[in-house]
């Protein structure tokens, strides 16, 4: 056997054994000729037979892409998508295709290509019927899957920053994010060129990617003016009409932030689809791609400059041309059969809730006198999330839970923050400060080509959750701009315009400190949240992180922290699941279970949001109103909660159990912080403290007279310094007389006695 290749311009015929059992370059890839290839890859398509799975008959043989090739082009869909692992298959023709699609596909992929339109005229094109009379273009789409096992057929996928020199021209596969879409465009495949001159008629095919068309200086057909007329040069117009357009899209694809090492820009790669490919993932969204990793001169569009001659650069423009892409859904966490089996099991065991607890970060401390072991069972509602809904009428309810921490520093919200991002399969970690508007939700880049959309923290946290510390230092504006996108889970873009809707079904795990740095108990608690209600409504839990300064819990903390740096606790750092395991057993549950109210459940939920309304509404009249909201979203908090318990459970109906746990994790969070204002007055405490309580009110009657006004801080400090009164006592006085109406406070923090 022969194989014939152009190099440069000269015809190389290397003779090859005829099995191609062995490789006949010294790299180790074969060289095959095109006319052998093309005849393999259609006995290929026309015997590969795949056992099927059949109704009431077990498994049934059948021609699978010969059928499935001739499906799509009866229902005028002119495209074949071949599985790389049926290539694979060892002693079979398809191990030859395979080799040679991976090691040299610019080559190849063309004339599997051209085999499949002679196939059409075999399998698919028959007299009398409506197709067309000419072949079509048909595009080969490769897939593979990932065989768990680590069984033959497998292509590892590669991170972006490990496409090296040695992978151009190669089939590779890579994971990523789309983080932005261009408009597809429709690119000339065949161009149809006629001489001005003679009206002779040319074709010239243009390759796939971002090659372009190169038109000929010279014609070479006979002049119509005579046979001694010679035409002149560059006389070649396209025809429009004559040529053949495929659409094609350019794609970002940016590494996923797992793949990021720390304190590094995250790198990306432009992907070129085509035809069936185009329109097919949207910023935000999780993709595996499989394809021809090129490169080529310079970018599409982008000029020389100068007089340097095209192709004389040798600094490549490196980009994928995709031949099949996978978007995946939320985590990209491969579970085995024995994984499913397992945690089938773990579900069943009756203290799996209590195990998943003490697996959220259990190097963080907890003792009976702070929230820390409520806040670790809100976090594992949040990690594994409720049911997401949609109604009969098209509107979408969230089934994500955001949980806001809002506390003293120093009290380990961080290492919470942190952990949640490494047990989540999706997650993007992000600071207030460091964060605009633009780059939580989505922004309007402008380039050559027009304005293009890149989605932001929250889009690529699709599916996912998003972490955002310092919440609080985060500016007002960029605030608002999360509304919608925690609400309705949507963002809408609607600037130079690109009208637009992104998903961002995540959620927010947030954490802040009060206003002035550390939470005071002799102050309002509306007071110290810097909040505004439309943001404070659409967290299901709130907690109140408290430094508590009590001895007992002091000395078990520094016994604790001691352990840890001293390596003498690192066995129970891991809690009762490993996190790999958490990861992989919090994954499964969200694919697997959607769980709903029961009847029951539903009443006992129904009879509890009335009750607390009805206590809302009573302590408004009275003038205590906390400004933590009690709307219908916390309903709907308290239901995604109950739904959060019963998919650690694996249960598909919620009942009343998980409705009164869930009842009571809002209590000791939303409600006590709303309700946390209670414990503010002369009852907490002791003689000693009453009497000095008492002292600093004298002092302050006799400094400001009736109808006198004072700067609160200035009084303030004037107790302390003259007075000899305690900073905490002095600011309790000063809040207690607010209570009971003897002072009215001005703007500017200015007090005016009654």
């Amino acid at each position: 056997m022969a194989a014939m290749f152009q190099d440069d311009g000269a015809i190389r015929v290397i003779e090859g054994p005829e099995n191609l059992a062995e490789p006949v370059t010294g790299d180790g890839e074969y060289e095959v000729d095109p006319d052998v290839l093309a005849s393999k890859f259609k006995k290929f398509i026309r015997e590969f037979k795949y056992n099927a799975p059949s109704a009431g008959q077990g498994h049934i043989l059948t021609m699978k892409y010969r059928d499935q090739f001739q499906n799509n082009c009866e229902q005028g869909y002119y495209y074949l998508e071949i599985n790389l692992n049926d290539l694979d298959a060892p002693g079979s023709d398809g191990e030859v295709l395979a080799h040679c699609l991976k090691q040299r596909p610019s080559t190849y992929l063309p004339v599997c290509e051209r085999s499949l339109r002679d196939l059409y005229f075999e399998l698919v094109k028959k007299d009398g019927d409506d197709l067309p009379a000419k072949a079509p273009s048909i595009q080969l789409m490769l897939t593979y899957d990932i065989d768990l096992d680590g069984t033959f057929g497998t292509m590892k996928p590669l991170k972006i920053r490990q496409l090296t020199s040695d992978q151009v021209e190669k089939l590779v596969v890579i994971q990523g994010i789309v983080v932005s879409a261009k408009k597809s465009r429709h690119k000339a495949r065949k161009v149809c060129l006629k001489c001005s001159n003679c009206e002779n008629l040319r074709e010239i095919t243009v390759g796939a990617g971002f090659n372009a068309a190169h038109i000929p200086s010279a014609c070479d057909g006979n002049s119509l003016r005579g046979p001694m007329e010679k035409c002149p040069s560059n006389p070649f117009v396209i025809v429009d009409d004559l040529c053949e357009y495929a659409d094609e899209q350019i794609l970002k694809l940016q590494e996923l932030p797992d793949h990021v090492p720390v304190g590094e820009m995250p790198r990306h790669v432009d992907l070129c689809v085509s035809q069936y490919l185009v329109d097919k993932a949207s910023p935000g969204a999780r993709l595996t791609a499989i394809g021809v990793f090129c490169a080529t001169e310079h970018s599409t569009g982008a000029g020389m400059g100068g007089s340097r001659a095209r192709g004389t650069d040798t600094v490549k423009y490196s980009y994928l041309q995709v031949l099949g892409a996978h978007v995946s859904q939320g985590s990209a966490v491969e579970i085995s059969p024995e994984d499913e089996e397992k945690f089938e099991q773990l579900a069943r065991d009756p203290q799996i809730r209590e195990k998943i607890y003490r697996s959220i970060a259990p190097a963080i401390c907890a003792s009976d006198k702070d929230v820390i072991d409520e806040v670790k069972k809100a976090v594992a509602c949040l990690l594994f999330g409720g049911s997401r809904k949609l109604l009969p009428d098209g509107t979408r309810m969230r089934g994500d839970i955001n949980v806001l921490l809002l506390g003293d520093p120093g009290t380990a919200k961080s290492q919470f923050l942190k952990f949640s991002e490494k047990a989540a399969p999706v997650a993007v970690y992000t600071s207030g400060k460091g964060s605009s508007a633009a780059g939580l939700t989505a922004a309007i880049i402008r380039d050559k080509d027009g304005f293009a959309l890149e989605g932001g923290a929250m889009v690529l946290a699709d599916g996912g959750i998003v972490c955002i510390d310092e919440f609080d230092k985060m500016d007002v504006k960029d605030r608002v701009a999360i509304h919608e996108a925690m609400e309705q889970q949507t963002i809408s873009i609607a600037k130079a315009g690109i009208t637009t809707m992104l998903n961002t079904r995540c959620s927010v795990l947030a954490a802040a400190n009060p206003r002035f740095g550390t939470y005071d108990d002799l102050t309002n608690t509306a007071d110290q949240m810097d909040f505004e209600t439309t943001i404070l409504s659409r967290f299901d839990m709130m907690f109140l992180v408290k430094d508590v300064r009590d001895p007992d819990r002091d000395f078990n903390l520094a016994m604790h922290m001691v352990s840890l740096h001293k390596g003498e606790v690192m066995e129970d750092k891991e809690g009762p699941l490993p996190i790999a395991q958490l990861r992989k057993f919090l994954s499964y549950c969200r694919r697997r279970c959607a769980p709903r109210l029961t009847p029951a459940a539903g009443e006992v939920l129904k009879n509890h949001y009335v009750s607390i309304r009805a206590k809302m509404k009573q302590e408004k009249e009275a003038g205590k109103d906390s400004g933590i909201p009690i709307t219908v979203r916390q309903l709907e908090a308290i239901i995604r909660i109950s739904e959060s318990l019963a998919k650690m459970e694996l249960c598909e109906d919620v009942n009343i159990g998980h409705v009164e746990e869930a009842l009571r994790l809002f209590t000791v969070s939303t409600l006590d912080s709303a309700n946390r204002d209670r414990g503010v007055g002369v009852d907490t405490l002791n003689e000693e403290e009453k009497n000095e309580l008492h002292k600093a009110e004298e002092q302050i009657r006799r400094r400001v007279q009736r109808g006198g006004r004072i700067n609160r801080y200035q009084l303030e400090s004037w107790l302390v310094s003259s007075g000899g009164i305690d900073e905490r006592m002095a600011r309790r006085a000063i809040y207690l007389m607010l209570m009971r109406q003897e002072f009215l406070e001005r703007a500017n923090a200015t007090l005016q006695r009654l």
